[in-house]
């Protein structure tokens, strides 16, 4: 049976392609014995593509993968597809569906879509499919009967990740990701204990019964094996692991970065919270080859950060874990955002000031966006915060706001994101300069990172 994949990325966050979610359901889909292709759709100009692939290709199934942002991108493709190919089915995976399960109220184009972890759950919608049995009785599935929400339930969380196939990098766009960034991306953990108000974790745990999304792993071994394939297949200079916290289980990230000290030996990045760092981590990190951690530092100002955001994350620690890094040589990065609502702008400058303090190699910044299912989104809906005509409409996610500011609030936040460095770092000429021949390359690495989108989601 035939399946085309179709992810969109029109105007969006991440300049690379590379869904790790998505690549993961491809990988299940061609281990179940089913041929698969992919499209990746960058501007609205491409729809044709997408068109054309299904006229050639001729898939019984047409699956999309879906953050916020893009959703509307893919409710006009999919009402592209039933207006020519009516026989054709569509659904849709990720995060946005998964959090936000009535949008799907939202368009009859979609024949349902997929909850939560959806790996076995796919596999199992296209055996239904194959034996021509009611394939809306699929686990993970979710589907609109005129007009009221059906959702079926979900199969439990994979404990053992090693069951599962790696993640697609044929058809997929691993190699388009690879040669955009000059990073090869992986990911060996699902989960993030904390709650943070901003996040899919916590809005991902609800789907399943659960007050938080605790972390599962490969094994280290699994995982550096499929290290080891994707270098057999292509030249790589350097590694991201997207990990939502890299190695939180000290067990496993002792016997991980032994083996990729020993077996890899290339340089990697990482993303960690500023509480779960000490001398011996930073130190194994650093000898198996890490040559630079990013923190989410989010904000400066403890009631942003603690009460509004959440992250439980003390001025102290962040200054110390920065403090840690360094003493190693590592390159670091401070992820911030900005825009939250009840913050002012000394609040903003409170966060560049705490950035200045904490010297970071880069800092990145984002413009807070309300994922609807997430905590502080709700909230923000609930209290009519949200611009509901634009949010319809909205691609430029992280980089303008959607909350109804007035006009002069919202050019404040474009003018802080996009004169960013220059605020942190005004006195460093040299630092400026050179951040300025490297803004490409840091950028894309920027946009590599903390998918909270979470597009990796399934």
């Amino acid at each position: 049976m035939k399946v085309l994949f179709v992810y969109t990325n029109i105007n969006g966050f991440h300049e690379d392609c590379y869904s790790i979610g998505l690549a993961s359901i491809v990988a299940m889909t061609r281990q179940s014995g089913h041929e698969a292709k992919m499209v990746t759709v960058v501007t609205k100009e491409e729809y044709q593509k997408v068109l054309e692939a299904v006229n050639e290709f001729e898939p019984k199934i047409v699956g999309f993968s879906s953050v916020s942002s893009q959703f509307h991108f893919v409710k006009e493709i999919a009402a592209l597809i039933k207006e020519r190919y009516s026989d054709v089915i569509t659904v849709c995976g990720g995060v946005h569906p998964t959090i936000n399960q009535t949008c799907i109220l939202e368009t009859k184009s979609l024949d349902g879509i997929f909850i939560g972890e959806s790996e076995l759950s796919f596999a199992q919608f296209l055996e239904k499919i194959e034996q021509e049995e009611p394939y809306k009785d699929t686990d993970n599935f979710a589907w609109a009967d005129n007009g009221k929400l059906v959702i079926n339930k979900c199969k439990p969380l994979v404990s053992d990740l090693d069951k599962l196939p790696y993640p697609d990098k044929d058809i997929h766009s691993f190699k388009e990701t690879l040669e955009k960034t000059g990073v090869a991306p992986f990911f060996f953990s699902r989960g993030c204990p904390y709650l943070c108000t901003y996040c899919s974790n916590h809005a991902l745990a609800k789907v399943y019964g659960f007050h938080s999304n605790p972390t599962r792993y490969r094994s280290p071994e699994s995982s550096v094996r499929e290290i080891e394939e994707v270098m057999e297949k292509f030249s790589i200079s350097s590694i991201t692991i997207g990990d939502d916290i890299f190695g939180i289980n000290k067990k496993w990230r002792t016997e991980f970065l032994q083996k990729y000290k020993d077996r890899i030996k290339i340089k990697f990045n990482c993303l960690l919270r500023v509480n779960v760092v000490d001398d011996e981590f930073i130190r194994l990190l650093k000898e198996a080859g890490c040559y630079r951690i990013s923190f989410g530092v989010e904000s400066g100002n403890d009631y942003i950060r603690n009460k509004v955001m959440k992250r439980q994350m003390k001025r102290e620690q962040i200054v110390n874990a920065f403090a840690l890094v360094r003493k190693y040589g590592l390159e670091t990065t401070s992820l911030n955002i900005i825009g939250v609502p009840g913050e002012t702008e000394e609040m903003i400058k409170d966060t560049i000031k705490l950035n200045r303090e904490i010297r970071p190699t880069y800092s990145g910044i984002n413009i807070f966006y309300p994922y609807k299912g997430t905590e502080l989104g709700d909230y923000c809906f609930e209290q009519n915060l949200v611009n509901r005509e634009l949010y319809d409409s909205f691609s430029s996610e992280r980089r303008d706001t959607v909350l109804n500011y007035p006009v002069e609030q919202r050019e404040m936040l474009v003018h802080y994101r996009e004169n960013w460095e220059k605020l942190v770092y005004p006195f460093d000429l040299k630092r400026t300069f050179l951040n300025s021949a490297r803004k490409t390359v840091a950028w894309k690495y920027l946009r590599s990172l903390k998918r909270l989108a979470l597009n990796r989601k399934h």
